[in-house]
């Protein structure tokens, strides 16, 4: 007995001096986090002045060559600029402007720029870059039957387009691509040649936009396409039950489908219109929306004094459908049509 209260005895003074250390250490602990909120809270964090700048498009040339120039910090004066450019380079290239050339190979490249001071926290900037390859059937832009379709050549710029006669008349089967008005895709030139330009409704109906001897389809036009998709005929503000699916194509951007997988629109591309989901723009930034989701064409119809009539597919629905917005801030596609 005397034996066992001795244990306890001892096992109650070893436990004491447990409690004391762990109090001694929380302690410690508490002070040591007081000291080291004063030092944060007396630590100066110096931030750039200003916004990292570059100029590069979103989409460019496949095999361009490009200067970048970095810029757009105004405090410091002086930073040491660094870049760098996945795929191409693997360590960071310290320079304020570099020359790059980017593979013959479509691809997707991020670009970051660096600003580096001793007494400055670092900033940057970075960017996607896609390149194109805007060769007809071989290029960036696969799937469309290209090949087995007429040509014609506009005598405005050169540029050719393919078309088809579908019903009564005779359809541009890619978008227009004239750069007398509208907007390129991203504010990226090379991609004219990928998904032709958006036009507001006064830009597509105030001018010659079309070639010569071809028309900005009105109401009557379509309501011609939608006889021919449909086998009978459909008033222009009626959704064309299954148009959609018999019209938009399996086609790939860079490998990317465009037209996402759906069980409702299946792709089966019957007549050679080819119309892509190039999305729509709006003037008032220039910024582009709907990219591989909505595939809209104006009519040369008004709705009324500020609005103008269009038609839209829809990447999960299979009917192509009328609608209307404005005419003067909103950019869609152009077909052109004669007969």
């Amino acid at each position: 007995m005397q034996k066992y209260n001795n244990f306890l005895l001892n096992l109650r003074s070893v436990t004491r001096m447990i409690k004391k250390a762990i109090l001694s250490i929380i302690a410690g602990v508490a002070l040591c986090a007081a000291s080291v909120s004063c030092i944060k809270d007396n630590v100066t964090y110096n931030y750039m002045q200003g916004k990292i700048t570059f100029g590069i498009n979103d989409y460019i040339y496949a095999g361009d060559v490009m200067q970048l120039t970095a810029g757009g910090i105004t405090t410091p004066e002086n930073p040491t600029w660094g870049w760098v450019i996945t795929k191409i380079q693997t360590d960071t290239l310290y320079a304020p402007s570099i020359v790059v050339k980017f593979p013959d190979e479509p691809a997707e490249y991020s670009v970051k720029a660096l600003a580096y001071h001793p007494d400055y926290i670092v900033e940057s900037a970075r960017k996607t870059v896609i390149t194109v390859d805007t060769t007809h059937m071989t290029g960036s832009l696969k799937g469309l039957p290209y090949d087995k379709q007429k040509v014609f050549t506009d005598m405005r710029d050169g540029r050719s387009y393919r078309w088809e006669r579908i019903g009564d008349l005779d359809w541009f089967a890619e978008n227009l691509a004239w750069e007398g008005s509208g907007y390129a895709y991203a504010s990226s030139p090379v991609m004219n040649h990928v998904f032709g330009r958006h036009y507001t409704w006064s830009e597509a109906t105030g001018s010659d936009i079309c070639p010569e001897g071809w028309r900005l389809p009105t109401n009557s036009d379509w309501e011609n396409l939608g006889k021919a998709l449909c086998g009978e005929s459909v008033a222009f503000d009626t959704e064309w039950s299954g148009a959609a699916g018999r019209l938009t194509p399996d086609a790939y951007f860079n490998g990317e489908r465009l037209w996402p997988f759906s069980t409702n629109n299946t792709h089966k591309a019957e007549i050679n219109f080819n119309p892509l989901p190039c999305g729509y723009m709006q003037t008032s930034d220039c910024s582009f929306h709907g990219l591989a989701t909505y595939g809209m064409w104006w009519s040369a119809t008004p709705y009324n004094d500020t609005q103008g009539y269009y038609r839209y597919i829809y990447w999960d629905s299979a009917d192509f459908k009328p609608g209307y917005t404005d005419k003067r801030t909103i950019g869609l596609n152009v077909r052109c049509v004669r007969g």
